[in-house]
């Protein structure tokens, strides 16, 4: 085994290759030239993310962490394993598996809302800059979560 295959648990590390697995397999990653934007653009606000915050603390921390840093059992939601199981996926991609999965005692039993709550907290916990416009279901799946900011002309 390589060495950051290591220092990941065997069923996260299932759980890993079949969440990048797609990625590789369309062999291109979305860009903003097709009228995408990223994580960089600022698409929550710092209010969404505040409220997320403490829907965070009632519904997810006590397997992901106050720290957002994850357990043996419950994967870090913040740096680089964060980016390394959702970097060039979209926003709808990762919310899709947080709604349908979590919390694990009552997987899509909190309103959508606070899904997106949770998920600008994520954002802000990872250093995406806060925007104008909180997050809102209809452009969860033209957002990148693109790890580098796009450099601007």
């Amino acid at each position: 085994m390589t060495g950051w295959m290591r220092l990941i648990p065997g069923p996260l590390l299932v759980i890993a290759i079949s969440l990048v697995h797609p990625i590789a397999a369309s062999g291109l990653p979305a860009t903003q030239a097709d009228g995408q934007r990223t994580v960089w653009d600022g698409v929550y606000t710092e209010e969404q993310a505040e409220r997320g915050g403490v829907q965070y603390t009632e519904s997810c921390a006590g397997c992901h962490a106050p720290d957002l840093r994850g357990s043996t059992t419950s994967p870090s939601l913040v740096g680089m394993s964060f980016t390394f199981l959702w970097g060039e996926r979209t926003l709808g991609e990762l919310f899709g598996k947080i709604q349908q999965l979590m919390p694990t005692d009552r997987p899509n039993s909190l309103p959508a809302q606070t899904y997106r709550n949770i998920l600008a907290f994520i954002l802000r916990a990872n250093s995406y800059p806060p925007g104008d416009q909180g997050l809102e279901a209809d452009v969860l799946d033209q957002i990148i979560i693109s790890v580098k900011p796009e450099p601007r002309p």
